[in-house]
C-alpha cells in the first residue's frame, strides 16, 4: 500500500491535472463564446441584408409593374397610330383616285383628241426621255438631243430630275 506522502503526491498530481483540465475547458469556453458572439453578429448582419434585399425586391417589382403598364400604354398608342395611319392611307388613295378622275374629266371637257397618260407619277414618256438624256455621255450629243426636244419635253425632263 501507499504511504500517506505518496497518496498526497498522487492527490496533488490529480488536482494539478484537474486544474489544467479546468483551464483548458475555460479556454475552450472562452473561444466558443467569442465564436458565438461573432456568429451572432454575422446573423444580425445577414438579417439586415435580407431585409434590405427584400425591400429592394419589392421596389424592383413595383418598378417592373410600372414599366409593364407603360409598355402596355405605348403598345396601345402604337396600335391606335397604326389604325389611324391605315385610315389616312386609305383616304389618300381615295383622294388620288378622285383627283385622277377629275383630271380625266377636265381633259375630256377640253375636247383634246390626244390621250393623256394620267398616273400618280405623271407621264411615262418623260421617264423615257430622262433615261435617254442621261444615257448620252458626250456634251455635244446631249446638247443636240436637248435642242431636238419640244419645250414641253424639256420641261418634263427638268421636272422629273432633281440633278442632271
Amino acid at each position: 500500500m501507499l504511504t500517506v506522502d505518496e497518496q498526497l503526491d498522487q492527490a496533488l498530481a490529480r488536482v494539478k491535472s484537474l486544474e489544467a483540465d479546468t483551464l483548458a475547458r475555460e479556454s475552450l469556453l472562452s473561444e466558443s463564446s467569442a465564436k458565438t458572439e461573432l456568429l451572432q453578429g454575422q446573423i444580425t448582419d445577414a438579417s439586415a441584408n435580407i431585409e434590405r434585399l427584400e425591400s429592394d425586391l419589392q421596389a424592383a417589382r413595383r418598378t417592373n409593374d410600372s414599366l409593364a403598364a407603360h409598355v402596355a400604354e405605348i403598345e396601345s398608342r402604337v396600335t391606335n397610330l397604326s389604325a389611324r395611319n391605315a385610315e389616312l392611307e386609305a383616304q389618300e388613295a381615295e383622294i388620288e383616285t378622285r383627283a385622277s378622275r377629275r383630271a380625266v374629266e377636265i381633259v375630256a371637257s377640253t375636247g383634246t383628241a390626244t390621250p393623256v397618260a394620267v398616273t400618280p407619277k405623271g407621264d411615262h414618256h418623260a421617264e423615257d426621255l430622262v433615261a435617254r438624256f442621261k444615257a448620252i455621255s458626250d456634251p455635244k450629243e446631249q446638247t443636240a438631243f436637248w435642242r431636238s426636244l419640244t419645250a414641253q419635253q424639256q420641261a418634263s425632263i427638268l421636272s422629273n430630275t432633281s440633278t442632271l
